[in-house]
């Protein structure tokens, strides 16, 4: 195999690969201020990245739920951690509170975009709710998706529902994946605040 196929090889790769983050350490708040931004930063190009992989093989009806989908979770991302800042503000912190909830919330989405266009991160869901309902549902999985599904039906934030389900549409047009499995999903990866 020469170095050119060795090349495109990774080059197709790239956007699987795990992302390596900078550990925010310093005691400095503009300097963790700075990193935050960095990581987030980095997290939105890897994203980036990888919505346009999937959309450049989308046509249609599919493409635009896709499209619907990504707008809903801006505007849930950008609210979100909005919420996020004020909670701290006037604080110090409440920038670094604020990068940090973006970088999080987009290497969530990023996750669940290459799950629909590898798999990858599906495996991981369904490991870890079988823990779950191993130790606290008697090993009822589907109880703990219930669980999961409920939370989410009482859930007044309309921003997030209304991203969870059109994102859960895409999910079942992609993958034919389970409405109630996609929207456990995404209520176990969510971001708390």
């Amino acid at each position: 195999m020469n170095g050119k196929n060795i090349g495109c090889g990774l080059l197709f790769l790239l956007p699987h690969i795990s992302m390596a983050y900078t550990a925010c350490t310093s005691t400095v708040t503009r300097e963790l201020e700075a990193c935050a931004k960095s990581n987030f930063e980095e997290s939105d190009s890897h994203l980036n990245s990888q919505y346009r992989i999937i959309l450049a093989g989308l046509v249609g009806g599919d493409r635009d739920v896709l499209v619907k989908a990504q707008r809903e979770w801006i505007s849930y991302k950008e609210a979100v951690c909005q919420g996020a800042y004020e909670s701290t503000y006037p604080g110090e912190e409440a920038g670094i509170d604020k990068l940090t909830c973006l970088d999080e919330v987009t290497r969530a989405r990023r996750r669940e975009l290459e799950h629909f266009n590898s798999g990858i991160g599906g495996d991981e869901f369904l490991h870890a709710i079988n823990i779950v309902a191993k130790y606290y549902e008697h090993g009822n999985r589907d109880s703990f998706i219930s669980r999961l599904v409920n939370e989410f039906s009482g859930d007044s934030d309309a921003l997030w529902r209304t991203y969870v389900n059109d994102n859960c549409a895409f999910a079942a047009s992609r993958i034919h994946e389970k409405k109630d499995e996609c929207v456990a999903r995404q209520e176990f990866y969510r971001y708390a605040e």
